[in-house]
């Protein structure tokens, strides 16, 4: 199947788009691992999820409108991909992380100094129960006297 210079032109500038939708892609995921901390086997999930949904785009779209895999329409990816990443990505992310940073702040840290006061508080009620607690279990441990 042969194209005219237009028309692989213009699926040349359809999978740089791809391309910059895959990195968007990418970026939600970067985000949500900025939101909760994963530790490394969530971390490797989250990547073979999203390899799996960008090898399905990447295939869908190049054998969709081609008919095959062509080495232009990767290549329009990649260059969609890594000029997303390193423009808009970058800003979006820092972005994210600074509006992260300020809900943290903003929220959980006045919260966690609740929660704090109120362990607090509530401490020395435990630790007083927890002591008349052991006390009654040593009476009750105690054999009862029979009279006769």
């Amino acid at each position: 199947m042969s194209f005219t210079l237009e028309a692989e032109t213009q699926i040349y500038l359809m999978s740089v788009l791809l391309g910059v939708g895959i990195g968007m892609v990418y970026d939600l995921f970067r985000a949500v691992r900025i939101m909760i901390r994963h530790k490394k086997a969530a971390v490797f999930v989250e990547d073979i999820v999203f390899c799996a949904l960008a090898g399905f785009a990447v295939f869908t779209f190049a054998t969709g409108l081609t008919g095959k895999l062509r080495v232009f329409t990767i290549v329009g990816m990649a260059a969609g991909f890594v000029l997303e990443h390193f423009s808009i990505g970058r800003a979006a992310i820092f972005l994210f992380r600074k509006l992260v940073e300020l809900l943290r702040k903003v929220f959980v840290k006045p919260l966690v100094g609740v929660i704090h006061k109120i362990g607090q508080k509530t401490k020395t009620g435990f630790v007083k129960s927890h002591i008349i607690l052991n006390k009654n279990k040593k009476i009750s441990q105690k054999p009862l006297k029979v009279d006769f």
